[in-house]
């Protein structure tokens, strides 16, 4: 299948209203030191490295996993953090190794929760499990398995356990060679209160149509979206949202994305053929959640417009042109109402000249320095761009 990831642009806040039970956020300790609080690490015989305390100073994971981990729209995980990084371990080795928390005491407790910050990606086919055990770790039983690539806050009902004297949670890891998974802000915790109401005035409309696909400041196709928090019931502490191709299939994930926050957008793309596409119809829906669960709202529907920010077209283009095409050196951009940036791309797509509109002569650009061929040259103005084709003599 193939896979779908989105950037979530203006993050929500957490707060919560409940008794907590167990808290570890990894803060107390150091790289150096390891696990601390009566946190330990069991891993089967022949496993290739194990979890360990991590923090970005350490810039890994690779692949983006020192960003990512830590980012407010992917992990959210807050300076020190527990990681298996199965990529930094090689080729050579396999994982299968466990963080166990110490025991907990649930007996007095009905209504409980797990949450956490956390980043699964794979490569292939590492799976993460969340597993509990009632007995002070004697065997286990699963709560949850990822086999695919999740991240953000996570609220996990785990009332089942309730009752029991010496229960522990513990984050098993399979993998080889892969990439990785990293867990901050574990929470056990009895919520107080109810779930929250359904959100409102969800926008785009149902049904909408002619919806724009924007350009981020990443240079991402982005289409804006937006809701009020209900103003009845307990409120929520974070939204995910959620969308598909059809309404029987609403299921693709971005976690903790806050549409009360003003400019609020799902980046999706970075080619024309890529991502969010004109003239199409998609689903979505938003949950919102705080300790006590979610609501989920109605599936709403929408059909983008006609036009993509990122869609080759002939050189002339409504308000600007380029001139000469052919060019020998120095290419003239011609624009009624300006611009605010020029990008050179080669044919492998590799970024070979940026500028803007204070730095150019009269919108004179100079490309001798180019060997002979063709080139793409991105032209932007607020939040759109137009590509249009050129060939360097």
């Amino acid at each position: 299948m193939k896979k779908i990831t989105f950037l979530a642009i203006l993050m929500a806040s957490y707060i919560t209203n409940s008794q907590i039970i167990l808290s570890e956020d990894f803060e107390t300790t150091t790289i150096d030191q390891g696990f601390v609080n009566g946190w330990t690490v069991e891993s089967e015989d022949g496993t290739v490295g194990e979890w360990v305390v991590n923090n970005p100073s350490t810039e890994t994971p690779a692949y983006g996993g020192n960003t990512g981990i830590v980012s407010t729209s992917q992990g959210n995980c807050t300076n020190n953090y527990a990681v298996v990084d199965s990529d930094g371990y090689g080729s050579a080795g396999s994982q299968d190794t466990s963080l166990i928390s110490p025991v907990f005491d649930l007996s007095n407790f009905s209504n409980i929760v797990l949450s956490l910050n956390q980043y699964h990606r794979v490569y292939q086919s590492s799976i993460a499990y969340i597993d509990s055990s009632v007995n002070n770790g004697e065997s286990w039983e699963n709560i949850v398995t990822y086999d695919a690539d999740v991240a953000g806050n996570t609220i996990i009902d785990i009332s089942s356990l309730a009752g029991n004297s010496e229960v522990q949670i513990r984050f098993k890891y399979v993998g080889s060679y892969e990439y990785w998974w990293a867990v901050d802000d574990i929470i056990i915790q009895q919520p107080e209160g109810s779930a929250p109401d359904v959100c409102t005035n969800m926008s785009p409309a149902n049904e909408a149509t002619d919806v724009e696909i924007v350009l981020s400041n990443n240079d991402l196709k982005m289409i804006y979206f937006s809701w009020d928090a209900a103003t009845t019931g307990d409120p929520a502490t974070s939204y995910n949202w959620y969308f598909g191709t059809t309404a029987d299939d609403v299921s693709n994930l971005v976690s903790n994305f806050d549409g009360t926050v003003e400019n609020s957008g799902i980046t999706w793309g970075d080619t024309a053929d890529t991502g969010w596409q004109t003239n199409t119809t998609y689903y979505w829906k938003v949950a919102s959640i705080n300790p006590a669960g979610s609501t989920e709202s109605s599936v709403y529907s929408f059909t983008t417009g006609s036009t993509n920010p990122l869609g080759i077209e002939d050189i002339s283009v409504d308000t600007f042109s380029v001139s000469p095409n052919p060019v020998k050196d120095i290419i003239t951009i011609n624009s009624s109402t300006g611009f605010d940036t020029i990008k050179v791309f080669n044919q492998l797509g590799q970024l070979i000249i940026k500028s803007n509109s204070k730095l150019m002569d009269g919108g004179r650009l100079d490309l001798s320095s180019l060997n002979p061929g063709m080139y793409l040259m991105q032209i932007r103005s607020d939040n759109k761009s137009k590509t249009v084709k050129i060939i360097k003599e």
